[in-house]
């Protein structure tokens, strides 16, 4: 096919797109429609609130978690450990 019968399709293809939602404005409502129903704001049946039940933490919050603070604080100090440990061993005060 020629390049300028291409473009011709694919423009009216972008088109057709773009029909559908400029027509959907147009919908009217006819007279003879019924109104909508307006539903009552309070609740057909009343359902009582659950108690609430004295549960044990999950495991990740009693084991999970203190075991993360705690290799987080090991990590930190041996970090800070070895740097020290570098600085003093790369610089020596010569007396």
């Amino acid at each position: 096919m020629k390049r300028y019968v291409v473009d011709i399709i694919r423009a009216l293809a972008v088109m057709l797109l773009f029909v559908p939602a400029s027509l959907a404005g147009f919908h009217a409502t006819p007279a003879y429609a019924e109104p909508p129903m307006v539903l009552a704001a309070e609740p057909a049946v009343e359902v009582p609130e659950p108690a609430e039940d004295d549960e044990e933490d999950p495991w990740t919050s009693r084991f999970l978690a203190p075991a993360v603070v705690v290799i987080a604080v090991v990590t930190v100090g041996a970090s800070l450990a070895y740097y020290v440990v570098r600085i003093r061993g790369r610089y020596r005060v010569v007396q």
